[in-house]
Parts: C-alpha cells; structure tokens; sequence
C-alpha cells in the first residue's frame, strides 16, 4: 500500500470526508507518488481554483451538450461563473471546518505529529 493511500484511510477513519482527502486536482495522483490532500490546502486557494476551473469545465460541457444549438445569451456566462462560484465556496468551507475541527495548521506539521515524516517509505 501506498504512504498516500494509507494516508488516505488515516484520515477517513478520523472522519474525513473521502472528497477531501484526494489531491485537487484529482488527476495529480497519476503524477506524483505523495499528493497532498484537499484537506491541507488553503481553502481560498482552492475557492480561487475550484471557481475557474469549474465554471471552465461546466460552462465547456454545457456547451458540448445544449448551448452549441441555441443562440449565444449572457446568461450563459453568469450560470457558468456561479456554478464555478457556487461549488468553490461549498469546497472551501468544507476545507475550512474540517480543518478546524482537526486542528490542522500545516501538511508538513501534521506529517511529523502523526509520523508520517518523509523517513516513512512510499
């Protein structure tokens, strides 16, 4: 087992939502053998990503499925960015709380109090 999913079961058996103990993006599991979770980034650095790349990628899709065939509407764009908006604040406070709640201050802090250090194999 991977130090990143054993991390992972760690965190779920404290109570942790399993959305937030996957690296964000998602895709960065494939690239890097010990991602950091949701769980340890700043929720408004993730407010900030989750707002972009989700009203990209909601607004993208809609457009593939329905929009492409209709005419062009500004209101559109504004369900797009409150997607994207909505979403983000909804994965920021969830971040936020979970974090109080642990006491989290920092990845690497919480890697040395629960002895996870880097001395621990892949």
């Amino acid at each position: 087992m991977k130090r990143a999913d054993f991390i992972q079961l760690y965190l779920e058996k404290k109570g942790v939502n399993r959305y937030l103990t996957k690296p964000y993006p998602a895709y960065l599991i494939l690239f890097q053998a010990n991602p950091k979770p949701r769980l340890f980034e700043s929720p408004l650095k993730l407010f900030v990503l989750q707002s972009v790349f989700g009203s990209l990628s909601w607004g993208f899709m809609m457009w593939l499925i329905i929009w492409q065939f209709e005419a062009f509407s500004v209101y559109y764009l504004y369900a797009s960015v409150f997607f994207g908006v909505f979403t983000a604040a909804i994965l920021a406070v969830n971040v936020a709380k979970t974090q109080t709640r642990l006491k989290i201050d920092s990845w690497e802090q919480w890697l040395q109090d629960n002895h996870f250090d880097e001395s621990c194999n892949g």
